[in-house]
């Protein structure tokens, strides 16, 4: 599905690394020194991500794949931290809200890392590379 010309999913994603920025500049704003500088970092590169998945940059699509892996890596042994707490001590009420969102993020996470490497959406990165020869034709 396109919108703008654009397959929904890179919008999607897009949003995605553009919302990285909120939490991350508030870290940045409230801390000080190195941390204050990796935070700043983080959000920078969060935006150029971001913008670059709608200007067909090849990097920005390989900073999302390294984006997506970390938060597929970080969420699933968070999932499985609390499965393993809300398992050992009974399920109650209150983890299962907590798995159930864990386990909808994780969804959404693996979505967008194969989404990525769905042949589509290389191939729309790819269209950003393929420049016409010019043709020196004399008339």
């Amino acid at each position: 599905m396109l919108v703008k010309g654009r397959p929904i999913g890179i919008l999607l994603l897009g949003l995605w690394c553009a919302a990285h920025t909120v939490p991350f500049g508030l870290l940045a704003a409230d801390a000080s020194g190195g941390k204050a500088f990796l935070a700043w970092v983080v959000v920078v590169v969060a935006l150029l991500a971001a913008v670059g998945l709608l200007m067909r940059w090849r990097i920005a699509h390989w900073v999302v794949v390294l984006q997506v892996a970390v938060h597929v890596f970080l969420f699933a042994v968070a999932g499985w931290a609390f499965l393993f707490v809300a398992l050992a001590w009974g399920l109650h009420a209150s983890e299962t809200a907590i798995v159930a969102l864990i386990f909808a993020y994780l969804s959404f996470t693996c979505w967008a890392f194969l989404y990525l490497f769905y042949p589509d959406v290389l191939d729309y990165f790819e269209e950003s590379r393929s420049f016409r020869p010019i043709s020196h034709d004399s008339a």
